[in-house]
């Protein structure tokens, strides 16, 4: 790892720095875990409309447990930083990450007030102006309070509080597993992961006001962003099974779904407990198409051109369709009883979302972070340093 660098000719100055030793080669895209973030937020979505059309629609298997598409999402989080990682500054790396998700989360607080006050939404739940504070410094997730922590912005915004943690412990986690032989990355890993989705579960069977203050609690979601870490180190340095191991894998990985999808219809509201089931097949999942990408093979219908640039919006999307389901809602379209009226609304909600994440990408997103990330630039050796390159937003 190196810890110091030569910052201007004739002077020298210590700059944190992780990253490998030497520079790796050039790792390859992966587009389809791109398209992986747009089912992910699918799933998210699918929870946001279960309540109001559970009646009338077939959402309920993956509506009742949509929540746990934000745990793939940290897990994907610490994969995607880790493939992308190469020696970097960590102010450097903070910048890049507060270039990549804040400029898009102030709009969408904003936005969210926009709509909150002339619908006469303020005060309700995912409209409480107390938590407008906390959310614009990133630390509700921290303050555990109902009204605080899903407090603003229609109740999704917690997590960023959650990815600005992970963003936070990554120069620290990172370089330290990175270090580790297999066996030991897998350790501290589990060493993590285990207690954290302990305390998550006993939360929920103690009381569900506990359960919701642990399952947006960035403490206790860290294992999953660092199972992810672990994952992408372990995809970066080549391991990969045998071809009959990774179709065992698969098998294993997609059976075993069916046991939180099957629970979630009694023990959907145990946040905890379903989402620390899930872990094992996402993790299989994402580990399974990234190296099957990775190594040159295709992954047929994830990594199509429509499913990625829809995961490319992905983070838009996820910021501003509860406000899309707001504004449908309010209309009277989203709580409908027959299955017609349902899916109009359902669509409706889901083409206003869609509509206003590609403006949003194209307009807020991708100019800001090119903006921002211009201002800093680095220390002036930056072209001699191989630099974390840009792997959107890995949230």
């Amino acid at each position: 790892m190196i810890r110091e660098m030569l910052s201007s000719p004739g002077r020298h100055r210590m700059v944190r720095t992780f990253g490998p030793g030497r520079p790796a080669r050039r790792r390859p895209d992966l587009p389809a875990l791109t398209g992986l973030r747009a089912v992910a937020a699918a799933v998210v979505f699918s929870r946001h409309i279960h309540a109001d059309v559970e009646d009338a629609l077939p959402v309920a298997p993956i509506g009742n447990i949509g929540y746990t598409g934000v745990a793939f999402f940290f897990i994907l989080s610490g994969f995607v930083l880790t493939w992308s990682a190469g020696v970097t500054t960590t102010a450097q790396f903070y910048w890049r990450r507060f270039a990549r998700i804040y400029p898009l989360y102030l709009v969408a607080i904003l936005l969210w007030l926009a709509l909150a006050w002339p619908l006469g939404m303020i005060g309700e739940f995912g409209s409480t102006p107390a938590a407008i504070l906390p959310s614009l410094l990133l630390v509700q997730a921290w303050i555990p309070t109902q009204s605080i922590y899903f407090g603003w912005g229609g109740a999704v915004l917690w997590s960023l509080s959650c990815e600005a943690f992970f963003y936070l412990v990554f120069p620290f986690v990172y370089p330290r597993l990175a270090a580790r032989s297999t066996a030991g990355r897998i350790g501290a890993a589990l060493a993590i992961l285990v207690p954290t989705a302990a305390v998550a579960c006993l939360a929920g069977a103690v009381d569900p006001r506990l359960d919701l203050a642990a399952f947006a609690s960035p403490a206790l979601r860290v294992g999953e962003f660092v199972l992810g870490v672990t994952l992408g180190l372990l995809a970066r340095d080549g391991l990969r099974g045998t071809a009959r191991d990774r179709r065992t894998v698969a098998v294993a990985a997609g059976a075993w779904l069916a046991v939180p999808i099957t629970l979630g219809y009694q023990y959907g509201d145990h946040q905890g407990l379903i989402d620390t089931l899930v872990l094992p097949s996402f993790a299989a999942t994402i580990f399974l198409v990234a190296t099957r990408q990775a190594d040159g093979r295709g992954v047929p219908g994830i990594g199509t051109r429509p499913l990625v640039y829809l995961g490319v919006i992905s983070y838009a999307f996820y910021l501003v369709h509860p406000g899309a389901l707001a504004v449908v809602s309010r209309l009277g379209w989203l709580d409908a009883r027959t299955p017609g009226a349902a899916a109009f609304g359902v669509l409706a909600g889901l083409a206003l979302a869609l509509s206003a994440a590609a403006v949003l990408h194209h307009t807020v997103e991708q100019p800001a972070h090119r903006y921002l990330v211009r201002r800093f630039s680095g220390p002036p050796e930056r072209a001699a340093v191989p630099v974390m390159r840009a792997a959107g937003p890995a949230w």
